[in-house]
């Protein structure tokens, strides 16, 4: 049963899809076995193969490194609040953690370790590969295939930022297709960040968390072609620009970016905990037991037994799987670094199941962003966004079930 399980999730998530289509006769069956096929095919590999398993799992060296070096600094600035001595007995060191200051100051060391990357070519030759592969893989145009591929490394609008001469040009489908490949993936800015959230219960989290972004870019392509299949735009292939700014600027540009996105994190969980609170006392007048968690953990329950989860667990997966959608996927991981029910297995299915940028607050994010370039393309760039919403998390839920099956 194991086995039919992720095999009937897979075949009601695409099947789902094809029902909503907008064109079901114009679907390519070629582009949809290519597109599973790459799915299977790269869990393989990453996950199964020893020596390019045990290649990523090194990556998670760097994460201690990344974490311990951070860890010193914001003890440095922050002393005790960010886990340093404290100046009086701790009577409940339990309570000692504190998010602000031991977690997102990593985020400031990883955006400008990624944009020195970046400014050097070696993301940048990264990506440009990535984006070759995935163009001549699924025949896509030279811009789709960068701004697709660049999803994997970047954020929900760092991405299609990529590709920025280009966004104007793309088809109402192809632009469908790249924001629903940044909404099935999560930024290398962050992925360290939640690998470091996630270390002590899933090791080797680094590796699983950037192997879920390379696996979803498939289904995220092969979903939006299922929903929208549509030929390609006549464009060239292209290249990423080379910046002409020193190495010292773009650090300094890297820090202020990264402070902006360190105040957007803090105020949008601040903000939504907020909401999610009020919603939930609102709901305890008319049943003590009735939360937004407990709505979400039976609508999404089901789905997440499609997942590969058995029928008591899923309750549990789907109401993480909601904190992500309805919050974000950050929380999510929180949430489920708290967790002690999950066999090691599922643990690994639901952080995969997790492991994308398809949330609310992410719809906001990408359609003030893409409106202030395209503000001719408003009215299409929302309704573009909302169904990226919907194709995103089932083609996270669609790697959930791949990597049921590989496990």
């Amino acid at each position: 049963m194991s086995y039919l399980q992720p095999l009937l999730g897979l075949a009601v998530f695409i099947g789902f899809v094809l029902l909503i289509s907008r064109n079901r006769a114009a679907v390519s069956i070629r582009h949809v076995a290519v597109g599973m096929a790459l799915q299977l095919v790269i869990a393989i590999l990453l996950l199964r193969v020893p020596l390019i398993s045990n290649a990523l799992l090194s990556l998670n060296a760097v994460v201690s490194v990344l974490q311990s070096a951070t860890d010193r600094a914001a003890r440095y600035m922050f002393g005790y609040v960010a886990g340093g001595p404290a100046p009086f007995d701790v009577v409940n060191p339990d309570n000692s953690f504190i998010i602000a200051f031991q977690v997102l100051p990593l985020i400031l060391v990883v955006t400008v370790l990624s944009a020195l990357l970046f400014h050097f070519g070696i993301l940048s030759f990264i990506v440009e590969l990535l984006g070759k592969g995935l163009r001549r893989a699924f025949r896509l145009s030279g811009a789709l295939g960068l701004g697709a591929a660049a999803t994997v490394f970047f954020g929900t609008i760092e991405a299609p930022l990529v590709i920025k001469p280009y966004l104007n040009r793309l088809s109402r489908a192809e632009l469908l297709a790249l924001i629903v490949c940044s909404m099935a993936t999560i930024a290398g800015t962050v992925m360290i960040l939640y690998a470091s959230v996630l270390e002590q219960i899933l090791p080797g989290s680094l590796r699983h968390l950037l192997t879920a972004s390379i696996i979803s870019v498939p289904a995220a392509l092969t979903l939006a072609h299922i929903f929208h299949p549509a030929a390609a735009a006549d464009l060239e292939q292209v290249s990423l620009p080379r910046s002409e700014k020193t190495w010292i600027e773009v650090l300094l540009d890297a820090v202020d970016d990264s402070v902006r996105i360190i105040i957007s994190i803090v105020a949008i969980i601040v903000v939504l905990f907020a909401f999610i609170y009020l919603i939930d006392d609102l709901m305890a007048l008319v049943h003590p037991e009735l939360s937004l968690g407990s709505i979400m953990s039976v609508v999404l329950r089901p789905v997440m037994w499609l997942v590969g989860f058995d029928w008591t667990n899923a309750a549990l997966a789907g109401e993480l799987m909601g904190t992500k959608i309805v919050l974000n996927e950050f929380v999510a991981y929180l949430q489920l670094a708290q967790v002690s029910t999950f066999t090691d297995k599922q643990i690994v299915i639901i952080a995969y199941s997790l492991c994308g940028f398809a949330n609310i607050a992410s719809c906001g994010i990408i359609i003030a962003g893409l409106v202030a370039i395209m503000p001719d393309r408003r009215r299409e760039v929302v309704e573009v966004t909302f169904t990226a919403l919907l194709l995103g998390n089932i083609a996270t839920l669609m790697t959930g079930c791949i990597v049921s099956l590989v496990l």
